[in-house]
């Protein structure tokens, strides 16, 4: 992804100065950003693509549609069978008890 991000910046003739101005970050994010540094948060990824015009590009990665690892995770770890929940048994207070006092 960095590197994506990477050609679209230079593609739109903007130096990583720039791109950091127009995001509000400093340039050691935007190239942290470009080397696929695991520690940027996504809103700083997201300001990225939104910068540079992209924002629906991830939406589209971030679809849960196009998770073709999660959709085989959830074929492969879907239960043989679907129990309903089992319901806990109420207690039951006798009226003596309920009319019982107690004080210190």
């Amino acid at each position: 992804m960095g590197d994506d991000v990477r050609t679209a910046r230079i593609r739109r003739r903007l130096s990583q100065k720039d791109l950091a101005m127009n995001m509000g970050v400093s340039i050691g994010t935007v190239q942290r950003i470009e080397t696929g540094d695991l520690g940027v948060s996504l809103g700083n990824i997201a300001m990225a693509f939104l910068v540079l015009d992209c924002l629906p590009k991830l939406e589209h990665v971030l679809t849960p549609t196009e998770d073709e690892i999660g959709a085989t995770m959830d074929m492969v770890l879907m239960p043989q069978r679907v129990r309903s929940a089992r319901r806990s048994k109420k207690t039951t207070i006798s009226a003596t008890a309920e009319s019982e006092v107690i004080s210190f």
